[in-house]
This record gives C-alpha cells, sequence and structure tokens, in this order.
C-alpha cells in the first residue's frame, strides 16, 4: 500500500506556495504543486497527475482514501476530460478542492469508496461547474450512508451559515415538522433525524427551502 507520504510527494515544493493551507489542529491541506495540485479532506485525497501515456490531451485524476493507519486504503482513479492541459492553474486547484469537500464525508470508513465512482466519474467528465456538481451530490446522497450524508449536509449549513444559524434554522425546521421529537443536541444529530423523518432524497430540498442556500461545496463558498 501506498502512504501518505507518498501521495504528498511535492510536500517540500508546496511548503512555500501561498496556496498551501494546513491548519494546526487539522490534516486537512494542500499537497502536490501548483501545476498538479492535491488537496486532503479528511480522510480523503483528492489529487491530480499528467500520465500522457494514459491521455496526452488531459490530467489524470485520483481520488483516494486512508486508512487510520495512514496509508492509501483505497483508490478512484482515471482520465479528467475536465482539465484539459491548456486549462488555468487556479481552475486545476479550484478543481481538487470542490471535488475533496464534497467527498469528505462520503468516503466513510465502512462503506469507504464504494458506490461513488458514478458520481466521480461524471466530475470526471463534466467538471465543477453548471449542473453537474448538483447531480454528484445527488448521486452521492444515494449512495453514501445516512451518517455520512448527515455529515455532509451539517458540514455545509456551517460553511453557508455558520454553526450558530445552522443550528437555529434545523430547530426551526425541525420544530415544524416533528413538533414532539427530540433531536438531540448536535448539528448532525439534527440532520440525521431531518433525514429519517423525510428521507435522504427530500432532505436537500426542505434544507434548500429553509436556508435559501444549495448547500454544495461551490468555490466561492470556500473562498477559492
Amino acid at each position: 500500500m501506498a502512504s501518505l507520504g507518498h501521495a504528498g510527494r511535492h510536500d517540500g515544493d508546496a511548503a512555500a506556495s501561498p496556496w498551501r493551507r494546513l491548519g494546526a489542529d487539522s490534516p486537512d491541506g494542500w499537497l502536490g504543486t501548483r501545476e498538479l495540485p492535491g488537496y486532503r479532506a479528511g480522510a480523503l485525497i483528492v489529487r491530480l497527475a499528467d500520465l500522457p501515456a494514459v491521455d496526452p490531451a488531459h490530467l489524470y485524476l485520483d481520488v483516494m482514501r486512508l486508512g487510520d493507519d495512514g496509508h492509501i486504503d483505497e483508490t478512484l482513479s482515471g482520465p479528467c476530460a475536465a482539465l484539459p492541459h491548456g486549462q488555468p492553474l487556479d481552475a486545476r486547484s479550484r478543481f481538487v478542492r470542490v471535488v475533496a469537500e464534497l467527498l469528505r464525508h462520503a468516503a466513510d470508513a465502512r462503506r469507504g469508496l464504494a458506490g461513488l465512482a458514478p458520481a466521480v466519474s461524471l466530475l470526471r467528465d463534466g467538471g465543477i461547474d453548471g449542473p453537474q456538481l448538483a447531480l454528484a451530490a445527488q448521486q452521492l446522497d444515494a449512495a453514501s450512508s445516512e451518517d455520512a450524508l448527515a455529515a455532509t449536509l451539517a458540514q455545509m449549513l456551517v460553511l453557508s451559515l455558520g454553526e450558530e444559524e445552522a443550528l437555529g434554522t434545523l430547530d426551526t425546521l425541525l420544530a415544524r415538522l416533528l413538533p414532539n421529537a427530540v433531536a438531540g443536541d448536535t448539528l448532525v444529530e439534527q440532520v440525521g433525524l431531518l433525514l429519517r423523518c423525510v428521507g435522504r432524497f427530500q432532505a436537500r430540498r426542505r434544507l434548500r427551502e429553509a436556508t435559501d442556500f444549495e448547500l454544495l461545496p461551490t468555490p466561492e463558498l470556500l473562498g477559492l
């Protein structure tokens, strides 16, 4: 198995680059180089490679899930038709960061990358602009475990509203839908109750109506 150190083999180049951001208490951050960036989101790494023998016209995308030991347990890889060689460098960084954040919780420890290939293929082929991102999110909603989906939606709520407003929004929504239910103290517990109440296919619509946000990790939401 490959190690995280191998996945970040260009860390020395990236350490001096302004696009690298690593929190002191988080493994999240940029990997690779400006030309071939990667991003780690939790236990997931998304990175680009240049493999002309595989596809001379486009970059290559690796999606990797790390195990508890920091080694790569699973990989989804393939040519990335959305990123031809002439694509600007900033577009490459935006792509890997958005894909990593979209997949952050979907690849949970129990299911791994199982079932995520259609969404990853959609993003590789169509990119992250336009309707592709929402379509990929819908596919991930169906493929993810309930716990993983609750964590994904909770994270997007915090990014969109902030934690305090997100909690208040869920309190109001659940009080209307389930006035006698006890949701729990955390945002993830509240979102989990919503999922059990309306089902995973309706959860995004209900949250969209309550927040006026799409709850997708767009470049703008991530500050890119």
